[in-house]
C-alpha cells in the first residue's frame, strides 16, 4: 500500500483520490469504496435478491473499477462511471446465469429421459459416478479441492476461502467453472460408454 500524505481521504475530492490511487497510493481506494458503495449496492440489489450474490457482485464492481481506473477521465462524474460499471456487471451476471439455467435444464431433461428405464437407471447411475470420479481425478488440485469442500464437506464459500487462502467470490467463480467442466467431461465419458 502507498503512504498517506497529511490529508485524510475524507478531505479530498474523488478526482484527487483517483489520482492518488493511480500513483500507487492504493490505500486511498477504500475511501472511494466508502463513498460509492451505497450507490453500487442499490443498483445491484435492485436486480439480485440473493444477499450473497449481491455482496459478491458489489465487490466485483469495485475490483473492476480499480482495474480500469486508468480509463476514468478526471473531471467527469465518477459516480456515473461507477454506476455504468455496476449495471454492466449486473447484465453480465444475469446473462451468465440465464445461460447456466438453460444448460442445467437441458442436462436435467437428458438425465430424466435416460432414467425412465428403471433397469438402466442403476447402470446409468454407476456409469455417471464412474465418469465423475474419472473427471475429478483429472482436475487440477485446487479445483478438485474446491469441489470436495463445497459438495462433499458442504462448506460455505467463506469457510472455503479461509481454508484455501483466497476470496469467497473467487471460489464461487472457480466452482461454477469447474462444474461446467465436470458436466462436459461426464457427458463425453457417458457418450464414449454409449458408443462401446
Amino acid at each position: 500500500m502507498g503512504s498517506r500524505n497529511s490529508q485524510t481521504g475524507c478531505d479530498l475530492t474523488t478526482d484527487e483520490l483517483v489520482q492518488l490511487v493511480r500513483a500507487e497510493n492504493t490505500d486511498y481506494y477504500q475511501e472511494i469504496v466508502n463513498r460509492y458503495q451505497r450507490d453500487v449496492l442499490r443498483i445491484v440489489s435492485f436486480t439480485l435478491y440473493d444477499r450473497s450474490q449481491t455482496e459478491d457482485l458489489v465487490q466485483q464492481v469495485f475490483v473492476n473499477a480499480f482495474l480500469h481506473l486508468a480509463d476514468f477521465e478526471l473531471g467527469r462524474d465518477f459516480g456515473a462511471w461507477l454506476r455504468t460499471i455496476a449495471r454492466n456487471a449486473v447484465r453480465e451476471h444475469l446473462r451468465h446465469n440465464a445461460r447456466y439455467e438453460r444448460r442445467l435444464k437441458v442436462y436435467a431433461e437428458l438425465v430424466s429421459q435416460r432414467w425412465e428405464d428403471d433397469e438402466r437407471a442403476v447402470e446409468l447411475e454407476e456409469s455417471m459416478q464412474q465418469a465423475l470420479h474419472e473427471c475429478m481425478r483429472r482436475l487440477p488440485h485446487k479445483a478438485a479441492r474446491a469441489i470436495r469442500l463445497r459438495y462433499q464437506e458442504r462448506l460455505d464459500y467463506s469457510t472455503m476461502a479461509a481454508r484455501m487462502n483466497t476470496t469467497a467470490g473467487a471460489l464461487r467463480n472457480l466452482v461454477l467453472r469447474v462444474r461446467v467442466q465436470l458436466r462436459e467431461c461426464i457427458e463425453r465419458g457417458m457418450a464414449r460408454q454409449g458408443d462401446s
